[in-house]
């Protein structure tokens, strides 16, 4: 086996491991470890490195949170100096996405990352994905039975969706869904989510099954305003223009940074697992294969699993492990999705 060009130059000099230095979005710095960069690989990997830096780029498509999105994509270019490309959009839309890109022949994702398990799972029927090579699916750490499919399909993280509220305007405070439907909360002051992917639908199913069977057209009446996205929601409930959410991520970041929100979480959690993949006919393939092993690695969990699941033990970012979440009981497919719409119209028409 031989050691990646970062350790041999580590091993000359006498130190054990680096750390690197990344500029993300927000302008703040990303410190990454080598040691948090997962096995070094043989030689045949350690190829794959090297073609992956004369690629140059690797573009991500995914739904996952815009700033985990930022830090991992920092974090992994100042590893391999190979710039990410982040294409940050929900489902439905990547969907319309790569569809066009399969008619077209003009492939532009490299890794997609998708919570719509039935059309990750037709997508694979379909050869779309090819299996990932990285030696990060075989260390012991990541538990491959659970986070690894066919050697093909892994989790590369798992959104956590909760309630929240404004402390402003809810001085007492949230404790679980049920406070939710308090007369005081009616008339377009809880924020909902509109059910534009079978992940939000397996949501609602959520709410029906560990809440009570009628919560979602309780829910309903007290006229609540919706939103297309888990980030829209936190930013209305941060600037006040909603009192409560009944489906926001860990607010965490914006409790840091003062704003006047608080979140709590159910047990269980609901959780959304992104399954994640490498294009078949990814324009940079060495690249992706390496983007795909750097989101198992510690690194890559430190960012993308930021207030959110696992798939790694001891990641002091998450909220849990992607393996101890709600996830629905039944296959949702797309004509699920069609359908709980229609019903959502019907019972949240009045706010749409």
């Amino acid at each position: 086996m031989r050691v990646t060009k970062l350790r041999r130059a580590l091993a000359g000099i006498g130190i054990a491991a680096v750390t690197f230095a990344a500029a993300c979005g927000s302008g703040d710095t990303v410190d990454v470890s080598s040691a948090d960069l997962g096995p070094s690989g043989d030689s045949s990997w350690q190829e794959v490195i090297d073609k992956a830096k004369q690629e140059g780029s690797v573009t991500y498509y995914s739904g996952q949170a815009t700033d985990n999105l930022q830090t991992a994509a920092a974090a992994f270019e100042s590893a391999y100096g190979i710039k990410v490309d982040i294409v940050r959009d929900n489902d439905a839309n990547l969907q319309t996405k790569l569809a066009a890109e399969e008619s077209t022949g003009k492939q532009v994702a490299d890794v997609v990352a998708s919570a719509a398990k039935p059309w990750v799972d037709e997508r694979v029927a379909h050869d779309y994905f090819v299996p990932v090579t990285g030696p990060a699916f075989s260390a012991p750490e990541f538990d491959a039975a659970k986070f690894l499919h066919d050697d093909t399909v892994f989790y590369s993280s798992a959104a956590v969706l909760t309630y929240a509220w404004n402390t402003d305007r809810v001085p007492g405070g949230v404790s679980g869904y049920k406070d939710l439907l308090a007369p005081e909360l009616a008339g377009g002051k809880i924020g909902v989510i509109l059910p534009v992917s079978t992940a939000i639908v397996g949501f609602y199913d959520y709410l029906d099954e560990t809440v009570s069977p009628d919560y979602v057209e309780k829910l309903a009446a007290q006229r609540p305003r919706t939103y297309s996205g888990a980030q829209a929601i936190a930013q209305a409930l941060t600037s006040g223009e909603i009192a409560a959410a009944v489906y926001t991520l860990p607010l965490t970041t914006e409790k840091e940074k003062g704003a006047p929100v608080d979140f709590g979480l159910s047990s269980p959690v609901f959780g959304a697992p992104f399954y994640t993949g490498v294009a078949a006919k990814a324009p940079h393939p060495n690249a992706a294969q390496l983007f795909a092993n750097f989101l198992v690695t510690k690194a890559g969990q430190n960012a993308v699993a930021n207030r959110a699941g696992a798939v790694l033990p001891d990641i002091p970012t998450a909220s849990t492990s992607a393996d101890g979440i709600w996830t629905s009981t039944r296959t949702l497919t797309a004509d699920d999705t069609v359908a709980f719409r229609g019903e959502f119209e019907r019972l949240f028409g009045a706010s749409q």
